[in-house]
């Protein structure tokens, strides 16, 4: 987003959750965030050595971005060269892990909804067979889709995706049953589904909530650790992936990955 239009939207737009002179913290959050991303560029030119490095791409440095929007400013978190966040170099790093266990066995045919440039790096770097990206609008080019679909009716064949990247979309859609029995429906038997949601901190059970339309992340579900339960299903396996507990204490700092980031291998029964 251009940087007028982010001011004018997040800053002085009055029911914005940043907005300045009702919520000024916030928008002092905002603000600061800012300056420090304006003045990485300047700061990657000293020699201070790397402490950062992107497992995505190979990038490495001082430090990764901040995120910025009007809800949320994530501090140290977004590679500046393929854009992946903290979340997406977990999941790479387990889909490279998945791949060496199964050598010469790579997926055929595999499904991104709203896959992230971060995940479509990866599988054009791995050499692995054409995935499909998906969204909802045609006219939202961050995720490049190669066709318009609605998860709660996926409009693809039974049994006909051998993997499915899920990640950060499932809060978006109230019908979060009709769209993990689809993906399940899809899946071909033997195929993973790779699912990412964000949490709410301290909440105790996940529940549904209005969408906010002013706020920017638009969120139809805050989910909370039971999560892995709601998405229990007879033929396939679930299993949660965390990052504290299952990276290495040294790659969490040094590819900036919060030790509370995890995701879910669901395992379509063969």
């Amino acid at each position: 987003m251009p940087a007028l239009d982010f001011i004018r939207t997040t800053l002085l737009d009055s029911r914005s959750p940043a907005c300045w002179w009702k919520h000024p913290v916030q928008a002092a959050r905002v603000v600061l965030a800012a300056a420090e991303n304006a003045g990485l560029k300047a700061a990657s030119g000293l020699d201070r050595g790397d402490v950062r490095e992107c497992p995505v791409c190979g990038w490495r440095g001082r430090r990764f971005r901040n995120f910025l929007s009007a809800d949320e400013v994530i501090r140290d978190c977004i590679c500046p060269v393929c854009g992946s966040f903290d979340r997406h170099r977990q999941l790479v790093l387990g889909v490279r892990r998945e791949l060496q266990a199964r050598p010469g066995r790579t997926p055929g045919v595999m499904v991104g909804f709203s896959l992230s440039s971060a995940m479509r790096f990866l599988l054009e770097h791995e050499g692995l067979s054409r995935c499909f990206r998906t969204d909802y609008d045609l006219d939202d080019r961050r995720f490049q889709p190669d066709f318009v679909t609605d998860l709660r009716q996926a409009g693809l064949a039974d049994d006909s995706v051998e993997w499915v990247f899920c990640s950060h979309v499932l809060e978006h859609i109230p019908e979060l049953d009709l769209c993990v029995d689809e993906i399940l429906r899809i899946l071909a038997p033997g195929g993973v589904a790779w699912i990412q949601v964000p949490f709410e901190p301290g909440l105790a059970h996940s529940r549904s909530i209005r969408i906010d339309p002013y706020r920017a992340h638009a969120h139809a579900w805050q989910f909370a650790p039971d999560f892995g339960n709601l998405i229990l299903r007879r033929g396939w396996e679930v299993t949660e992936v965390i990052a504290g507990e299952d990276l290495p204490p040294e790659d969490l700092p040094r590819y900036a990955i919060d030790p509370r980031e995890r995701y879910w291998i669901c395992r379509k029964q063969a």
